[in-house]
């Protein structure tokens, strides 16, 4: 469209927007707002699952686990069949004692309880943003529209393939909204209870097991006590009450956080380097995206779509732009955008990683230097450019309200810059890169939608009505087709189908089985929904071995029997499963031993002899037998039968959570082979009982009720404080009329 047939339409101007024209906004954004969920979840209704990229590799996999664990009424702390078992609690991303997940994996079949977790958080993140926006932009269209453009931005339907990431963002409205109640209400009882609130969010933040996003989660809430602080008077006791309520929330998250530090303290993340914080850094070409969308196969400069995508929308930022135009006019909304800017503004260097130097200061902090893809703070940065989007539609509104007359100067030039920068960009893409750019009708959208918002944007501008409902249908078409696209349409799938489609080893498997990583890619976990369990696996906070298990001398110790690999290099993509022989039993019974130096050479520990970390006096004899009776996640059991003295040993992985008795007295548990769990049994028959109890569970479980115990009395204590207050004030006030009446 040219400037002068926008100058045209614009000509023909409108009548004052009405309450009516009001209501009939918030219906439209309303209804596009519906229409995208209900494109989001309609898989669901379908009766299929979401098994994108990691939801089929790895969360299915292990809910599936919990859900089958809950229903048996035993542990899920230990899962026995990934990396030959494993903290599973401690690795966090199951968020195992969120009351949600508890309620969820208890009572609903799989299929739609794995639906409705991922489901669930984005009407809760709407409504929070929507309650949010409505405080500190004042405007129910406006407030409306911020939620859609947040709630369904580029950055939380990418993310729709990491549950626990985008269920602890949907706790940030939320706990922004109790922030400023907290902060500046004047009714004791209105800030006690944001107190209450701040304390549950945080402690469901932490629940849910991705501390990552919990730490950018404290950025946005120590960004907004800045501002409020800074923008009027802020008394800091009410500051102090704030802390409080966020560190009772961290001590009523114990029961997670404290699992997860231990099993961080043995992960192979522990012991990583600068550049593993550093992977997944966001390189400055990827800037390109707010421009061109579609310009890349992938979308983005990298590899990794959902981790790197930092699109935020079309018409979100037509509008900054225009709000940046206009920034005479700011008015009352001049220190929200100041520091909207400059919050969005650090969060993108943040996200920047290895290529700017806040991520270096970053890497300073206990437990934060073990967090990466600092590309993830682009959630902040989609934060703040939707509560910018929301403040330029409430003066556009206004704008069309008040009938403002317009100039034709700074306007135009802005729109029009941004919209030959899109065309430049869909223009010199392929000859800059011409091995990495999509096919020309992908590549030419960004342009068409920048140029689509920016008209519109001009339109409503200068008083035209029906521009702003477009706007809003616009925003949800273009950020539903960008999202969905990739996370949810191109895979879903019927529960029985995608399970019984899982390859699996022919005949009956009595031991573990391995993969066999090609292309440098880890394989995910969807093997174990057949009932299959691994030596390796697929896991944010993957153990630490000491064995390499591509030896197939360590896949032999560690009771591997089929190994899932390419079956030649000319095809790498074709697997098939290879059997592996002479690998070891469950359990078994040795009496000799070696020093840990011999694990560098596996080929000399086989069936009959182990190698342990401390001297074993085992006298010489004829290995016995080792029978298990009960083998469940967390808990094994075996009868004995040994000649003399010696050494018990599983192909369960060894952790410091491990307990053994035999016969009932305790008995101390031996590493064995570098990576396997083992005792030592007496002569005759014994019976042995292993069983995970980690004090890091019953220590944080304890930590947990403590917190909740102290953010009740809390709680409590401030509403019995309101009330005597106010039966002192009516109290004075009786007593004033009684003495006038006296008088009288």
């Amino acid at each position: 469209m040219s400037i002068a047939a926008v100058e045209q339409v614009a000509s023909a101007r409108t009548e004052p927007v009405e309450p009516d024209a009001e209501r009939s906004l918030t219906a439209w954004i309303q209804l596009s707002s519906l229409a995208v969920f209900a494109a989001l979840a309609a898989p669901f209704w379908l009766g299929r699952v979401y098994v994108a990229d990691d939801l089929g590799e790895f969360h299915l996999p292990i809910r599936d686990f919990y859900s089958q664990q809950l229903a048996r009424g035993e542990s899920y702390d230990w899962m026995s069949s990934l990396f030959g078992g494993f903290y599973l609690t401690g690795e966090g991303q199951l968020g195992a004692y969120h009351p949600l997940h508890q309620l969820l994996y208890r009572w609903l079949p799989l299929g739609a309880a794995f639906d409705l977790e991922l489901l669930a958080s984005y009407p809760f993140m709407f409504a929070g943003m929507l309650l949010l926006l409505r405080r500190i932009v004042g405007s129910s269209p406006a407030a409306w529209f911020g939620a859609l453009a947040f709630t369904f931005g580029g950055f939380n339907l990418l993310h729709f393939v990491h549950p626990n990431a985008i269920a602890i963002v949907a706790h940030i409205p939320w706990l922004l909204w109790a922030i400023d109640i907290a902060l500046r209400s004047a009714s004791p009882g209105k800030r006690a209870a944001a107190e209450l609130s701040i304390s549950l969010l945080t402690a469901s933040q932490l629940l849910l097991g991705y501390p990552q996003y919990v730490w950018f989660s404290l950025l946005a809430e120590g960004a907004f006590v800045a501002w409020r602080v800074c923008g009027g008077f802020v008394p800091w006791i009410r500051v102090a009450w704030l802390a409080l309520a966020v560190a009772l929330g961290g001590v009523a998250g114990a029961v997670q956080w404290l699992p997860t530090i231990v099993a961080l303290s043995t992960s192979v993340r522990d012991v990583a380097d600068a550049s593993f914080a550093n992977s997944g850094s966001l390189h400055p070409l990827n800037l390109v995206q707010l421009l061109a969308p579609y310009l890349f196969r992938t979308r983005v400069v990298g590899q990794n779509t959902h981790e790197l995508g930092l699109y935020v929308g079309a018409v979100p930022l037509v509008l900054c732009l225009w709000l940046f135009a206009r920034r005479g006019e700011w008015g009352r909304f001049r220190p929200l955008l100041h520091a909207v800017g400059i919050c969005g503004a650090l969060a993108l260097v943040l996200a920047a990683g290895e290529h700017g130097p806040l991520y270096r200061l970053q890497s300073l902090l206990p437990l934060m230097n073990r967090f990466r893809f600092p590309c993830r703070g682009t959630v902040l940065v989609a934060l703040c450019v939707a509560v910018a989007a929301a403040v330029a539609l409430c003066l556009l509104l206004e704008n069309i309200t008040e009938r403002k007359g317009r100039s034709q100067g700074t306007l135009p030039r802005i729109l029009w810059a941004v919209v030959l920068s899109s065309i430049a960009v869909a223009v010199l893409g392929p000859l800059i890169w011409p091995a990495y750019v999509s096919a020309a009708p992908l590549m030419w959208y960004g342009p068409i939608l920048i140029a689509c918002a920016a008209a519109l944007v001009a339109l409503a501008d200068r008083g035209v009505r029906w521009a702003v409902p477009a706007l809003v249908v616009l925003t949800a078409v273009d950020l539903g087709c960008y999202g969905l696209s990739y996370s949810v349409y191109w895979r879903t799938a019927n529960l029985g189908e995608f399970v019984a489609d899982t390859s699996r080893p022919p005949g009956e498997i009595h031991g573990r089985v391995a993969a066999r990583n090609i292309d440098g890619f880890r394989t995910g976990d969807r093997m174990l929904l057949a009932g299959l369990h691994r030596i390796d696996g697929y896991a944010g906070l993957e153990p630490a071995k000491r064995l390499d298990y591509r030896q197939t001398a360590a896949l032999r110790l560690g009771g591997v029997e089929w190994i899932w690999q390419a079956d030649s290099k000319d095809t790498p993509g074709s697997r098939q499963w290879q059997r592996l022989d002479a690998s070891v039993p469950r359990a078994r019974l040795l009496s000799r031993v070696v020093g840990p130096e011999q694990l560098e050479n596996l080929e000399q520990l086989g069936m009959h002899v182990a190698a342990v970390d401390s001297p074993l006096s085992l006298p010489d004899s004829e290995p016995g037998q080792a029978r298990p009776t009960v083998d469940s996640p967390g808990r094994i059991e075996i009868e004995t039968v040994a000649p003399a003295r010696q050494l018990l040993v599983t192909t369960e992985s060894y952790d410091a959570g491990w307990l053994a008795t035999l016969d009932g007295a305790a008995v101390p548990v031996v590493r064995v082979n570098g990576d396997f769990l083992g005792c030592v049994v007496e002569a005759g028959t014994r019976h042995v009982r292993f069983e995970f109890r980690p004090r890091s569970l019953p220590t944080g479980g304890l930590i947990s009720i403590l917190g909740l115990a102290f953010i009740v009395c809390r709680y409590a204590l401030a509403v019995h404080g309101q009330a005597r207050r106010i039966d002192s004030d009516q109290g004075s006030q009786t007593s004033c009329r009684a003495r006038a009446s006296t008088k009288s």
